[in-house]
């Protein structure tokens, strides 16, 4: 046996035993019921009857090829412990609710030692007035009006966050920081705001910090800056320079120190659809910025809220056709993962027999597209399965969105069914 075989086998030993323990991590919570079920060989404890752990896999359809690049970058972040992998998940309320993506940003960024890398995009939705995921801390001066894609009556230029928060004082300020899953501090010392703005609006960063360097990209909206030494949050103020009106709108802030690991950017805006983002005027000339290895994809559940024989599968599969392009024209190689929706209710009287079609859109996308299919659909227990997730204290009342348990375990089942696909590429090698 040669020694890479050797070390190869060797890692396959110790990931798999890593995944035992930190995806098992939240069956020993407080709030974890522990009364019966197995632990399967994911880590994963079968404790719902209802739920099909069998079928917790991610289907990969098409040509393979993108998929062993993505997974080669992530054995040579482990092995060597350098590179950078960005994966960027999107969605409506599912994703800026947090509790799915923050649980995923910490069991991603724990599947090789070290590999913690930027805490990336962050959009602070207190500032236009909607709910923040509890990483999230802002504090502002001045007043400020959100708008956001979903809603039919707001116009604005979005950017890729498809939501933004405008300020007509003539100063006002920002202060963010970002925490772990453990409430850790994210710390960085470059960091790009994005934002629309008057002529006559000068933006300062705290003076507390030296700038190395300042690069400005009007046409994509945005301003980086590099400085020292690192901080655990950011705090910028902006004004005119002269006695006409101003403005200023914020899009959002990516948070980064130059450092290999993986960084999990979670885009999402409540009541979001695929024709939302396609509405963001800026969403492919800030994506680029982002350069995604992998994309996540949890767009649907609002698109298929409509009475039965509403959904036109054929438009949502091409608007969602014109959202992959962006990414494809972003990096060629990206990988594409399609997040089946949940089993939700249709006004809360009956099971909504859309995201079967919402399911097969997404099969097919994946084939066109040599991307992968989770499909939590199915997974879940299939239609009018949320009701035993709602007994189960597993999702909200409402029949649509998930409990903060339920999102997280669905985190860790994702989590599971990505690196069973990953070991299996190391299997294979």
């Amino acid at each position: 046996m040669g020694m890479k075989t050797f070390m190869r086998k060797t890692f396959r030993f110790y990931f798999s035993a890593l995944v035992l323990v930190v995806l098992s991590a939240w069956i020993v919570m407080p709030d974890a019921r522990l009364d019966g079920g197995i632990m399967n060989s994911t880590g994963i404890r079968e404790e719902f009857s209802f739920i099909k752990y069998d079928l917790n896999h991610i289907s990969i359809e098409g040509k393979k090829d993108k998929w062993e690049n993505l997974f080669g970058k992530f054995e040579h972040l482990a092995f060597n412990g350098q590179g950078k992998i960005n994966i960027v998940h999107i969605g409506g309320s599912h994703v800026q609710g947090g509790f799915l993506t923050d649980k995923m940003r910490e069991n991603f960024t724990e599947m090789v030692y070290g590999a913690r890398g930027e805490r990336g995009f962050v959009f602070p939705y207190e500032l236009a007035k909607t709910n923040s995921p509890k990483s999230i801390d802002c504090e502002w001066t001045g007043q400020w009006t959100g708008c956001r894609n979903s809603v039919s009556k707001d116009d604005c230029l979005w950017g890729m966050s498809g939501i933004s928060a405008t300020s007509y004082d003539s100063t006002a300020s920002i202060r963010i920081k970002a925490m772990s899953y453990d409430s850790v501090d994210y710390r960085f010392g470059k960091v790009r705001i994005y934002h629309q703005n008057s002529e006559n609006i000068q933006l300062a960063i705290d003076t507390t910090v030296q700038l190395q360097k300042i690069f400005e990209n009007p046409s994509a909206g945005y301003t980086e800056l590099t400085f020292s030494p690192r901080v655990s949050e950011l705090q910028f103020t902006f004004h005119r320079t002269d006695n006409e009106a101003s403005w200023f709108t914020f899009q959002g802030v990516y948070l980064g120190e130059e450092k290999s690991g993986i960084t999990y950017n979670a885009i999402g805006v409540n009541g979001a659809s695929t024709r939302s983002y396609l509405r963001c005027g800026l969403f492919g000339e800030q994506l680029a910025t982002l350069q995604p290895d992998l994309a996540i994809f949890g767009i649907g559940v609002n698109d298929a809220n409509v009475p039965d024989g509403d959904f036109d599968a054929a438009l949502y599969e091409a608007r969602y056709d014109s959202l992959l392009a962006d990414f494809i024209r972003v990096n060629p190689d990206v990988c594409f993962m399609f997040v089946t929706n949940n089993d939700t209710y249709y006004q809360k009287s009956h099971p909504n027999k859309n995201a079967i079609k919402v399911q097969e859109v997404m099969y097919r996308l994946a084939a066109k597209y040599d991307g992968a299919v989770y499909d939590l659909f199915e997974i879940m227990g299939g239609l009018g399965s949320i009701k035993q997730w709602q007994r189960a204290e597993l999702a909200a009342a409402d029949k649509i969105h998930l409990s903060k348990r339920g999102y997280e375990l669905q985190a860790d089942m994702m989590t599971a069914a990505f690196k069973e696909a990953f070991g299996n590429y190391l299997d294979k090698k």
